[in-house]
């Protein structure tokens, strides 16, 4: 890290980080290196994160510069660029090591205000946490790599390294945007008045909600071949080259720049970036939050067209339905799900690769970990994928190798669930 690095992480204005980011902040070697096989546990197991090492002391950065080789360390933000700071890191979990106690009230604040998880790291001997730490941290936790019994009068949570990757795991998957909903601006109350007979007219010359799978087949006129493409690599296949369809679905706009396939008629996303950079396609938008950024964005913009969305758990209620536990679904997932329940009679799939493609997690990208981020598993991924096409009746085409594999091994295993083809898993 050069001196300016350094001087614009402290401005608040660090390089942007594009993966979830778990940040370490800490004043000595020795808690740093008592966490350390924790962080190489949680970066082993998630090889989407980013691991963020802070602390106050220009030579301690130093040397953990040299130590962690693979982590990002940067100075602590000046008091006025802690949310900038957040923001751009994509910081998810703050990790406090003893003999941190204490906090500045300004980087408490910025954590609060972007809902960020606060774990504070020592063992029962340390003094308690000062009182701005302590209310902001959810919780205090013991490392013991022997799963030593724990003392009932500590206050803090005595665990073992995997249990502790296990619960960062857990609090790194957190939607944080529902979170921060604290003031519901115009977006939301716009959004929410599309649901209302009385105003849905007036609000339809700029922004129109679909409510049921009627509707939504309507707007793509009945469709009898969608063709869904996920950001894998086989979304590039060239046999696709000669497939026809009637109503192309795509996820988020990384697509756009290499020109094949960018007359999407449904849109699957939930960030502002591909709801400014996609025209006038019909979103699929999984929160209500969503809605609200996509109502703000675009209901008041002259420069947009009426724009046109929908909650994709109104047209495949399957997604509230499945278990995801902590995790939820990807937009791919989501797209999928609303495909099925739309029942074409042709659906192809491609794109949807797992992260097992030879040629790596998007087409000519060969620096992205090939490897889901935290918030999905390809495990939940992958079940609910099953039981879904488990669902459809009509005539399947699968372009993604990996998923094709599956889900044939799947279907002569014999392992179909009992599925209702409106949307619910019925056991």
């Amino acid at each position: 890290m050069t001196t300016g690095e350094a001087v614009y992480a402290r401005l608040g204005l660090p390089a942007r980080e594009t993966e979830r980011t778990l940040w370490v902040i800490g004043d000595d070697r020795a808690g740093f290196e008592a966490f350390a096989p924790t962080i190489a546990a949680v970066s082993n197991r998630y090889d989407r994160l980013r691991v963020l090492l802070s602390a106050r002391d220009a030579a301690l950065r130093g040397w953990l510069a040299e130590r962690f080789p693979s982590c990002r360390v940067l100075p602590m933000p000046n008091g006025i660029a802690v949310v900038s700071y957040l923001k751009r890191c994509d910081i998810r979990v703050a990790v406090f090591l003893a003999p941190v106690r204490e906090a500045p009230r300004a980087l408490i604040a910025g954590l609060r205000r972007r809902a960020i998880t606060t774990v504070a790291v020592g063992d029962a001997g340390d003094p308690p946490l000062g009182p701005h730490l302590a209310a902001v941290c959810e919780t205090q936790i013991e490392i013991d790599p022997t799963g030593a019994p724990q003392s009932p009068a500590t206050g803090s949570r005595r665990m073992t390294i995997d249990a502790a990757v296990d619960l960062l795991g857990e609090m790194l998957a957190r939607d944080l945007k529902p979170l921060r909903r604290g003031r519901r601006g115009v977006g939301w109350i716009v959004s929410e008045l599309t649901r209302d007979a009385r105003w849905r007219g007036l609000l339809s010359l700029r922004l129109v909600r679909y409510d049921d799978l009627d509707a939504l087949r309507t707007a793509l006129r009945s469709p009898e071949t969608i063709l869904c493409l996920g950001n894998g690599p086989s979304s590039e296949d060239q046999t696709l080259d000669a497939i026809g369809y009637d109503a192309l679905f795509r996820v988020n706009h990384g697509w756009q720049q290499r020109g094949r396939f960018t007359a999407p008629d449904v849109v699957f996303t939930g960030g502002k970036p591909s709801m400014r950079a996609v025209g006038p396609a019909i979103f699929g938008l999984q929160t209500p939050d969503a809605a609200a950024r996509f109502a703000a964005l675009r209901t008041f913009n002259p420069l947009f067209r009426r724009s046109r969305f929908f909650d994709v758990h109104d047209m495949a209620p399957i997604l509230r339905s499945f278990d995801w536990g902590v995790l939820r679904p990807t937009n791919g997932a989501a797209m999928l799900a609303v495909a099925v329940a739309l029942q074409p009679a042709r659906l192809i799939i491609a794109g949807i690769d797992l992260f097992r493609h030879q040629a790596g997690s998007y087409p000519g990208d060969i620096t992205t970990p090939n490897a889901y981020s935290p918030g999905h598993s390809l495990e939940s991924e992958l079940a609910f994928l099953l039981v879904l096409l488990d669902g459809y009746v009509g005539e399947l085409v699968i372009v993604s190798d990996a998923l094709r594999a599956e889900w044939e091994a799947h279907s002569a295993a014999g392992d179909a669930e009992q599925f209702d083809p409106g949307g619910r898993l019925a056991y």
